[in-house]
């Protein structure tokens, strides 16, 4: 048989793009865990606005709806 040189080393110059796409990854990776690791797992504050949703009227106290009651001759002051 018959050695031709550089058998066997078809695939060798691939080896530095192999090694760039894995540096890339583990950076990828190392910048989204430090991204998600700042931020809590749960929303703090008050829910977001959607968008296009009508706001929410505020919500009547008890105080109020006996007064708006009473004026209107529903109850009396019994």
């Amino acid at each position: 048989m018959v050695e031709q040189p550089g058998l066997g080393f078809h695939f060798l110059w691939m080896l530095p793009i192999v090694f760039l796409l894995f540096v890339a990854g583990v950076t990828g990776l190392v910048i989204w865990a430090v991204r998600s690791s700042g931020r809590p797992a749960y929303p703090v504050g008050p829910p977001a606005m959607q968008m296009g949703a009508p706001p929410q009227a505020p919500r009547e106290t008890p105080l109020e709806i006996l007064a708006r009651r009473f004026a209107s001759g529903e109850i009396s002051a019994e």
